[in-house]
């Protein structure tokens, strides 16, 4: 176990899933937050650099065209690719 600076013990499993490494694709959904007015997402890109999208903003050789509660939709052209928000 390990302590953080309140003593409060870290249980061994919490320690073990927290330094997993897991696969993701080049581009992934980290999280979603904000309102249903003003939506917006977490994204990782191809480079690992985390990055803050809104509607209409630039990521992945396309512009971000729809937020939902799990996923994003990316207008690439005349297609869209869906990024979905990990399984927990």
């Amino acid at each position: 176990m390990s302590t953080i600076d309140t003593g409060t013990p870290t249980p061994a499993k919490v320690m073990a899933l927290a330094t997993q490494k897991v696969a993701l694709p080049a581009v992934s959904l980290i999280g979603i937050f904000g309102s249903l007015a003003d939506p917006g997402a977490l994204v990782r890109e191809r480079n690992g650099r985390i990055r803050r999208v809104k509607l209409g903003d630039p990521i992945a050789g396309g512009t971000v065209a729809a937020i939902s509660d799990t996923a994003i939709v990316i207008g690439i052209g005349q297609k869209a690719k869906v990024l979905q928000l990990p399984e927990s």
